[in-house]
């Protein structure tokens, strides 16, 4: 880490890498530990020269701009929902943080397995929200980089217990409140529900931002489509999907059709087809979602089911129960 960046009063400067997969190589860098006992740092990426499976740590830089700050364990785990845009900032959630937990810090000879899910819980409510509008917790105006970024759950257990203590719906997002209102004008029904929302794709140790101003608000990454049996190139016969934007033209589905009505027409296809539809707005290939667990998913393009660590990452892969 760059020696630009000076430690706030009462953290040091340490060595520091995150827990990453075994088949990684990730370089030592550093980071800030503060008072409480938990780490604040810059984030690590593969360099554009090296192998894919090398990590490096982000150069840190004092008054040139915003840049995500991570909190962590001292041994490596991720212990905040939200990165945060400036060190002060990281430093003071960190705090908040280990104030939630018992004894209020998190001590040298820490259980990660039993204190982490603790600290992520601590770290996930509104009042943690990096950014700030009119002196108030904002998620910020949807636009770009004053966008609030999220770290999805890894289980579901953990993503009810969220709902069932902040809500579904932020209250707080300035482009939400301007599409809501814009859009029900205009005889729109937007869908500004989607935080926290479990089917999100990059879940599993990876953050999503939490609102787009266009995207999933208004219906972007919509797919109507049906499942139905279908031969494969063996002569055998599986489960086959097909899905399309509801909006498409096609010359024998919607011609002559208008365009706001092209959503009835596809679904009168698909039903007459294949018996039945499904409206999905998850990433994939058809209507097969990626990064979905397969417990939790309507399809999957695995079929695997497994066990999530600390970190996220699948520790115990099977083939699921027929």
């Amino acid at each position: 880490m760059s020696t630009t960046v000076r430690p706030a009063a009462g953290a040091k400067e340490v060595p520091f890498a995150p827990a990453l997969p075994d088949d990684m190589s990730v370089e030592m860098g550093s980071g800030f530990l503060t008072p409480g006992g938990l780490v604040v740092h810059t984030g690590w990426s593969r360099p554009l020269d090296e192998p894919a499976h090398v990590r490096r740590q982000h150069r840190a830089f004092e008054g040139s701009g915003s840049q995500q700050w991570t909190i962590s364990t001292p041994d490596g785990h991720r212990a905040a929902r939200f990165p945060y845009l400036y060190r002060p900032d990281a430093e003071r959630a960190a705090a908040r943080i280990v104030g939630a937990l018992p004894g209020g810090r998190w001590p040298a000879d820490a259980d990660t397995a039993a204190l982490l899910p603790l600290a992520l819980e601590a770290s996930e409510g509104p009042a943690l929200l990096p950014l700030t509008h009119k002196g108030k917790p904002s998620w910020g105006s949807g636009y770009g980089g004053d966008s609030a970024r999220f770290w999805m759950p890894d289980k579901r257990a953990d993503y009810e217990r969220m709902i069932a203590a902040h809500g579904r719906i932020p209250t707080s997002c300035q482009a939400c409140a301007r599409t809501v209102r814009e859009q029900k004008r205009l005889g729109w029904g937007p869908r500004t529900s989607h935080w926290p929302k479990w089917e999100v794709t990059g879940h599993r140790g990876a953050y999503v931002q939490a609102h787009c101003y266009c995207g999933i608000c208004m219906g972007i990454y919509l797919k109507i489509g049906a499942v139905k049996a279908v031969t494969d190139e063996a002569g055998n016969t599986v489960v086959g999907s097909a899905a399309v934007y509801p909006w498409s033209e096609s010359p024998e589905i919607t011609r002559g059709v208008e365009r706001g009505d092209r959503p009835f027409a596809w679904f009168a296809h698909f039903l007459a087809d294949a018996g039945c539809v499904i409206v999905d707005e998850r990433t994939g290939t058809s209507l097969w979602p990626e990064n979905v667990r397969h417990d939790d998913a309507l399809f999957c393009e695995t079929g695997e089911t497994g066990t999530w660590d600390a970190s996220g990452v699948d520790t115990s892969l099977e083939e699921p129960t027929p």
